[in-house]
C-alpha cells in the first residue's frame, strides 16, 4: 500500500476551524492505526484534526462511525444500482453488480478502503458494529430479490440471500487483506460470483425436482 491515512500529526495550528468528514475520518483512521482504536479517543482525533470536540460529534457520534464513513455513501450507490437495474438481467447478477459499483476504487481511496477493513477484520466491537450497519444493505438486498423472484420480502429465504451477499463481500475484503494486493475489486468480485453461482444452481436444482 502506497500510503496511510493521515494522523494528523503534521498539521498545523493555523487549520481552519471545520474540515471535511472525508478529511477527519482520515486522520481518525490513521490514529486508529497507529495507536489501537480502543485507545485512540474523541478528543485525539478532534485535536489531530484541528476541530473542537462538538463539531467531532456533530460528525460523527461514536468512533466506529468513523471507520464506517464511506459505507454509508456506498448504500446509496447500492441501492440506486438495485432501482436501477435492468430487467433483462438475471437478480442475482444484478446484485453483484449493484455492490460493486459501491465500492469506489480509485487509487485515492485504497489506503482509506484499506484502513477500514483492517481495523473492522481486527477490532471485534468494529465487526459487531459492521454487522448492525450493514442491516440496510442487507434489506435493500432482500427486497430486491423478493421483488424479482416473486417472493414475500418477510419470507426467510430472500432475507437468507440478502444476508449471504454481505458476507460474501467481507470473505472478498478478507482474501484482499491476505493477499496484500492494491484493489479489492477482484477478490470481492469473485466471491459474490461464487455465492451468485451457487444460488443458481440450487434454483435450477429446485425447479427440477
Amino acid at each position: 500500500m502506497a500510503s496511510t491515512p493521515d494522523t494528523g500529526e503534521s498539521r498545523g495550528r493555523g487549520r481552519p476551524s471545520t474540515v471535511s468528514v472525508d478529511a477527519v475520518a482520515e486522520i481518525g483512521l490513521g490514529l486508529f492505526l497507529k495507536n489501537g482504536f480502543d485507545k485512540t479517543t474523541m478528543t485525539d482525533i478532534a485535536r489531530a484534526a484541528g476541530i473542537g470536540r462538538k463539531t467531532l460529534f456533530n460528525y460523527f457520534p461514536n468512533k466506529a462511525d468513523i471507520v464506517w464513513n464511506r459505507f454509508n455513501r456506498q448504500l446509496k450507490d447500492l441501492t440506486n444500482a438495485l432501482d436501477h437495474a435492468p430487467i433483462d438481467i438475471v437478480s442475482t447478477d444484478a446484485v453483484v453488480a449493484a455492490v460493486l459499483s459501491g465500492l469506489h476504487t480509485y487509487p485515492a481511496a485504497l489506503p482509506i478502503m484499506h484502513a477500514e477493513v483492517t481495523l473492522i477484520q481486527a477490532v471485534p466491537s468494529l465487526q459487531s458494529y459492521a454487522y448492525m450497519q450493514g442491516q440496510p444493505w442487507r434489506d435493500a438486498i432482500t427486497r430486491f430479490i423478493a421483488g424479482r423472484e416473486g417472493l414475500d420480502p418477510e419470507d426467510t429465504l430472500p432475507e437468507v440471500l440478502g444476508h449471504g451477499y454481505w458476507h460474501a463481500m467481507f470473505v472478498g475484503f478478507r482474501k484482499w487483506l491476505c493477499a496484500g494486493q492494491s484493489s479489492p475489486l477482484p477478490y470481492v468480485e469473485t466471491a459474490l460470483r461464487d455465492y451468485s453461482r451457487a444460488l443458481q444452481a440450487a434454483f435450477a436444482h429446485e425447479k427440477n425436482q
